[in-house]
Order: structure tokens, then sequence, then C-alpha cells
């Protein structure tokens, strides 16, 4: 089993991000909710309240310079467990377009493939295929160290 791979694939506006399994805790509907305030960074998509605590959910497209997608019925917010310790409140979020997918996958199955123009190189470790498409395999520290900024 050492050669295999478990991730989830989570589908942005025009891209999919792919996160190993252990970075995601949580995937829930947006009942919960609320949008960023006026003002606050572009990549800030809004907060997704618990009974303990507000988890700021971000947008990757803004994150990547780009604007947030449009809001729909089907969007979820993706908990993300922190890698490091930036983060308070012990986690953050990300905007998917739809339902994540978790893949079991041997190493060979998964190959590197060349930036796009549009990637924000401090922003992605690498651009992937996988699972017959391209992904990003996002910098889950990078991410983090701009949401300390909040703070």
């Amino acid at each position: 089993m050492a050669d295999t791979l478990f991730a989830v694939l989570i589908q942005i506006d025009a891209d999919a991000l792919l996160l190993p399994n252990a970075a995601v805790s949580e995937v829930t509907a947006m009942d919960r909710f609320e949008a960023a305030e006026k003002g606050a960074p572009p990549w800030l998509a809004g907060w997704h309240s618990t009974a303990e605590r507000r988890i700021p959910v971000l947008s990757f497209e803004g994150l990547c310079g780009h604007a947030q997608p449009q809001s729909h019925k089907r969007q979820r917010v993706v908990i993300v467990n922190p890698v490091g310790q930036r983060v308070h409140g012990g986690a953050f979020a990300l905007l998917a377009q739809g339902h994540p997918h978790l893949l079991t996958l041997k190493s060979d199955a998964i190959a590197a493939i060349p930036l796009r123009a549009a990637d924000r190189e401090e922003m992605t470790l690498s651009r992937v295929r996988v699972a017959g498409q391209e992904a990003v395999i996002p910098d889950l520290e990078r991410i983090e160290s701009e949401l300390a900024s909040l703070a």
C-alpha cells in the first residue's frame, strides 16, 4: 500500500484542486455561510459558522488573482486542517463548486504537468493530471500565511 495515495479532488470554478485526504476534515453545505464584509481581501469569500467558532472560507480563485465564482446552490464549504500553527481558530475552508470526490490512486496514476500561464506559482506546489483531468496541488502553508494576515 506504500504506493497508494488517498486524496480529495475539489472542483473550483474552471479547475480542480487535489488535496491529501487527511487535509480535509469536513464538507458542508452553504447553509451556515455568510459572505465576507465589504473591504475584505478579494480571496476571502466569507465565513462558515459553527457552534464553537467562525471559520474563514477562502476562494482559491481569489488567492490566484482571479474573480470569485458566482454563488449557486451546489457550492460546498471544504474545511481544511491546517498544516502549521498560523491559522487562528485552528482551521480554514475552501469554497468548492460541488461535492468533492474521494480518490484512491496508485502513485503511477498521477503525473506532474507544466503550470498554466494563469496559475499563481506561489500558491501552487504543482499541477498534475489525475483521474483523467488536470488539477492543482495548492501550497497549503502559503495559503495559511495569507490567512494569517487577517489576524
